[in-house]
């Protein structure tokens, strides 16, 4: 009976302190959220589509999703969701996004451990959190701000749900739900294949490859092919709107095949920029496994010790002055920028007005960039070194021990390695689209953080990293969070700051009847690593729907130099 108690009372435990992970990720997008004003196409949707008519109504939130439907696109599902929030208030939706956003944390873990069972890990939880927090790229666009957020969080969260009783199914070998669950799993299916395109034809095409996997197996259950056809059908409904020959016409017209190949170099190599500290993190899991084959093999692995030099001094202090530099006006920046305009530009003649500008806008993240690379790089370099990953030793694992034979070693690297390949076929699926944004990524960096959690909560691995790394993966992990959660808050109160004194001036010129708002630019550019999106009212899509929202024909924002 003492085990029994002791066993108990460590999972309430556990799970007392999942819980407190969970809250804090929700607290942290709550914060984020209530400080982020409507902005751009959120304005379009407060109203019915095409209209100047307020949401006022269930009917009319509706309405609105039908003209969208026929006039501008499919995407059904999330822009229902959109306008009911919206039509409900923006706190209602500040809510609701936080929760979505910590929904979808909790089900990259279950994919990740292929089981519904967390009370043991809250680690692992935490570090799906930041790696989330980190990794999804345009992070501010897709999760934060509400358009942006309901298409590619919205989406992501009941297609995860949806896909986890396949995925854990295929772990176990046996079905994990009865056939309660096949209209549950049809209708769910219909809303994950009515999502955003890449993902939808991605979970069409893994449903019915994994029932038709289990049913050569003769393990199949009912659900699974009614789910499988509930999310056709839902793709159907995605792709086969109307407004969608609409748009693409407007945005594909004139692009020929090349021109979609290289969205394809340019999308995944910004996705590639975003998960750089996980392709690290795997880096580094990848040689722990073969360090651990070759020491099965009798193999004699000097592992380096971890000494402070005057090299790693020198970086450590130069990111805590750039940190200094970041909250103070980013001194480095303008100092860096003032020195190169004066050796480079000038000389080069490069001194027109418009040059000027771009070479401006570089270095309005240049502080922040440089922070996010030097520690990330520094924190490798040195989990390296105290792994003994030398170059010696890196060289004799490659002769050693063949990838073939981590492959076969270690379901979890089959498993990561699935989901890394399903990763980059869900992006090349936009390669049927005119445009591939880095932030139409979202779902296979979602895929990619499972796959790293995965790796990451191996015992192997875990046993590697707590003996060897720990404190500086610790120290690098809470550092890089401290500073982009603080400055990303900082910056989006700034922010909404700006954005209230601003539309205090359109709220002004509608209610005298002013035809035109004139404002000075918003001074803020800081974007806290894409965690903050935002841009000035003279933004075609910004201006084009405040002054539908409020009434009036134009913005002008004096840009006079």
């Amino acid at each position: 009976m003492t085990g029994e108690s002791e066993d108990l009372s460590q999972g309430q435990n556990h799970l007392g302190r999942n819980l407190l992970v969970l809250a804090g990720i929700f607290l942290l997008m709550l914060v984020l959220n209530y400080l982020m004003p409507l902005h751009r196409d959120d304005y379009d949707y407060s109203v019915v589509w095409m209209t100047a008519e307020h949401l006022s109504s269930v009917q009319d939130v509706i309405y609105s999703a039908y003209r969208h439907y026929m006039l501008h696109g499919g995407r059904m599902f999330t822009v229902l969701c959109l306008n009911f929030f919206l039509w409900l208030g923006k706190f209602a939706f500040d809510i609701a996004n936080a929760l979505m956003f910590t929904a979808l944390v909790v089900l990259m873990y279950f994919h990740a451990r292929r089981s519904v069972e967390w009370r043991q890990e809250p680690l692992m939880l935490a570090v799906t959190g930041l790696l989330a927090w980190l990794s999804f790229p345009h992070f501010g666009e897709v999760a934060v701000w509400k358009s942006g957020s309901t298409v590619y969080l919205w989406s992501a969260v009941p297609a995860a749900l949806f896909l986890l009783p396949y995925n854990i199914t295929l772990a176990k070998g046996t079905s994990v739900l009865g056939k309660w669950a096949i209209l549950p799993m049809f209708l769910l299916g219909i809303i994950a294949g009515w999502s955003v395109e890449n993902l939808a034809v991605t979970v069409v095409a893994l449903t019915a490859g994994i029932s038709w996997y289990l049913r050569r197996q003769g393990g199949m259950a009912g659900w699974m092919p009614a789910g499988a056809l509930g999310a056709l059908l839902g793709l159907i409904g995605l792709v086969g709107a109307p407004g969608n020959f609409v748009r693409y016409d407007d945005q594909g017209a004139g692009k020929g095949i090349f021109a979609h190949i290289g969205n394809q170099f340019a999308g995944n190599g910004e996705m590639l920029l975003y998960i750089l500290p996980m392709v690290l993190l795997l880096l580094c899991a990848w040689r722990i496994f073969k360090l651990e084959l070759a020491s099965r093999r009798g193999e004699r692995i000097e592992r380096g010790q971890m000494r402070f030099g005057w090299r790693q001094w020198l970086i450590l202090g130069l990111i805590l002055l750039l940190v200094v530099s970041y909250f103070n006006g980013s001194f480095v920046a303008w100092t860096v920028r003032d020195i190169l305009y004066a050796a480079v530009m000038v000389p080069l003649g490069l001194t027109k007005q418009k040059t000027i500008d771009h070479f401006d806008n570089l270095f309005k993240g240049f502080d922040e960039m440089a922070i996010y690379w030097l520690t990330i790089f520094f924190v490798y370099a040195l989990v390296k070194k105290q792994l003994g990953l030398t170059t010696p030793v890196i060289k004799l694992l490659a002769e050693k021990v063949k990838a073939r034979e981590v492959w076969q070693a270690f379901p979890a690297v089959r498993y990561a390695g699935c989901m890394l390949a399903l990763a980059l076929l869900n992006n090349f699926v936009m390669i049927a689209a005119p445009t591939f944004p880095a932030r139409a990524t979202f779902s296979s960096v979602a895929m990619i953080i499972i796959a790293a959690i995965a790796i990451l909560r191996e015992p192997l691995i875990r046993g590697y990293f707590a003996k060897h790394g720990q404190k500086v993966l610790t120290a690098g992990a809470l550092g890089l969070a401290v500073f982009t959660m603080s400055a990303a808050i900082l910056v989006t109160y700034t922010m909404r700051q700006e954005n209230d004194a601003r539309l205090a001036i359109v709220q002004e010129a509608a209610q005298k009847g002013e035809p035109i708002a004139y404002m000075e630019p918003i001074a803020m550019q800081n974007r806290a690593l894409r965690h903050v999106f935002f841009a000035d009212f003279d933004n075609g899509v910004t201006k084009h729907g405040l002054c539908i929202f409020y009434g009036i024909k134009d913005i002008h924002v004096n840009n006079d130099k």
